[in-house]
């Protein structure tokens, strides 16, 4: 019976096998837009961006830098040797932005009503422009080598891994690009989630990110980027940079539509502060890993009882009844998240200063940078002053005399440690950077006692764009796809 169902059936794919059909319009939605709206298009990829979770996405970099430690599931924290992730990052984050840089290019866009309606077209490129460049940042810092100038294009399925050293330099010419493209008096982007299309905070914004891309090349050097003079010319732009609350840029998150802070997704019960930052932050205790001996009141809000010292960063069993919890409103849904701050950009100049970059003055800098980290913390975590943090300058002026005695570069990479907290991917890459803090690898590490310099690409990437895939293991040192190895920039 089922021979002859097999035969009958071969006979009537003989009649109908061969026949080329027209269906028409059969699998296009002919009530939907015929493109994307830039607004949501814009809005999408910074939501999505801000809101991303998973410990790949999220916690892993964190735990590279001893913010936090693993209770359980330790791989991380360990430093297991595992493929990454990447595809967030280009999927509806890079693409979106892509598209709204499309659309606005048409010759045609600014005369379309629905586009027009959105903002300026120049602005609306401009910060899709500059945004693209933030993304693209992230995933060359986490991996090296990755796909960039070929990365959108929908009808290339193995794309080109460009040399780290080529990208950064793409950035670099985009977000100026960008930054040139900026009408301040005219309307900012509708879709803005982050400045609400202020445009004089994006030219603020946009220098003060290349001053942090060219920092990030300050161990090596390159034939198409001078660092020290790209930070320069960024700092002495007419439009400024980030210097007061006002104009950081954070991250707000819509609780209401589900769109919530992505470490509200975290498992408290499975993650713990570090006695390694308590004690760098209290001046006192075990395992402090900076050079500082005075209380900072910072530490209140990283963990949810001042009592507790923290728990020492990279063991296999921590037992029972152990406690280091991470504060509440980190795992607020509606906390906000920092993007680029103050503090980061006042350090960020005193690492400049005290490098010769520039004639700024160290010390009033570092402080500065301490005075604007404080003032943002007390804003966005304590905003009832419940914890009374106070406005840092006592610290100030002890972390002061520190870089008088251990040297400022060493203070400075120190108070970037802090004020980055919680932004572990930042945080990691001015760590892999400077290897300041002093950070004592995990004591059961898995992978020879190595914290890890990269994440490795993804699984499939070996299989589906081998030849690509290879060009980009050869740019690391030593060429292998391994946590271990270092990229263009980490020598």
């Amino acid at each position: 019976m089922k021979k002859l169902f097999l035969i009958i059936l071969s006979v009537a794919l003989s009649f109908t096998g061969c026949d080329i059909s027209d269906f028409g319009d059969t699998n296009e939605n002919v009530n939907g837009p015929l493109e994307g709206n830039t607004a949501s298009l814009l809005s999408g990829a910074m939501t999505r961006f801000s809101t991303r979770q998973g410990r790949p996405y999220r916690i892993t970099p964190t735990l590279n830098v001893q913010y936090f430690m693993q209770l359980v599931y330790n791989d991380e924290m360990l430093y297991a040797d595992y493929a990454g992730s990447w595809w967030q990052y280009y999927v509806q984050t890079l693409s979106n932005l892509e598209e709204v840089i499309k659309i606005v290019s048409d010759p045609e866009a600014g005369s379309d009503p629905a586009i027009i309606a959105n903002g300026s077209i120049e602005n609306q490129q401009a910060v899709a422009m500059i945004f693209k460049s933030v993304v693209f940042k992230h995933i060359t810092d986490l991996f090296g080598d990755v796909p960039y100038s070929d990365a959108l294009n929908v009808e290339t399925l193995t794309p080109v891994y460009d040399k780290q050293e080529d990208i950064y330099a793409g950035m670099i010419a985009d977000v100026k690009a960008a930054r040139a493209m900026i009408d301040v008096d005219a309307d900012g982007p509708t879709g803005d989630a982050i400045y609400g299309g202020d445009m004089a905070k994006w030219v603020k914004f946009a220098n003060s990110f290349l001053m942090q891309m060219a920092m990030q090349l300050s161990n090596v050097s390159s034939s198409q980027i001078d660092a020290e003079a790209e930070f320069a010319s960024a700092l002495a732009h007419s439009g400024g940079v980030i210097e007061t609350l006002d104009e950081e840029a954070w991250f707000t998150f819509d609780t209401q539509n589900g769109f919530n802070n992505p470490w509200n997704w975290m498992r408290p019960a499975d993650y713990g502060v570090t006695q390694e930052l308590i004690s760098s932050l209290k001046g006192y205790g075990d395992n402090s890993v900076t050079s500082n001996t005075t209380f900072d009141n910072r530490v209140l809000v990283m963990q949810q009882d001042t009592s507790q010292a923290g728990l020492p960063y990279g063991f296999l069993d921590y037992g029972s009844d152990v406690k280091a919890d991470v504060a509440s409103v980190l795992l607020d849904p509606g906390t906000p998240l920092p993007l680029l701050t103050a503090g980061y950009t006042w350090l960020n100049r005193a690492e400049a200063a005290a490098r010769g970059w520039t004639s700024e003055n160290v010390i009033e800098l570092l402080s500065n940078g301490i005075l604007a980290s404080y003032a943002s913390m007390s804003a966005i975590y304590d905003p009832d002053d419940a914890l009374q943090l106070g406005d840092g300058a006592t610290y100030a002026l002890a972390r002061v005399a520190d870089a008088g005695s251990v040297g400022e570069l060493q203070v400075i990479g120190e108070e970037k440690w802090v004020a980055l907290y919680p932004l572990g991917y930042t945080a990691w890459a001015e760590w892999r950077r400077t290897e300041i803090p002093v950070l004592v690898p995990a004591a059961d590490a898995i992978n020879n006692g190595q914290i890890p310099r990269r994440y490795n690409y993804p699984s499939d990437e070996s299989t589906l764009n081998s030849s690509n895939y290879q060009a980009g293991v050869s740019g690391l040192s030593p060429a292998s796809d391994n946590n271990t190895s270092r990229m263009w920039w980490d020598q």
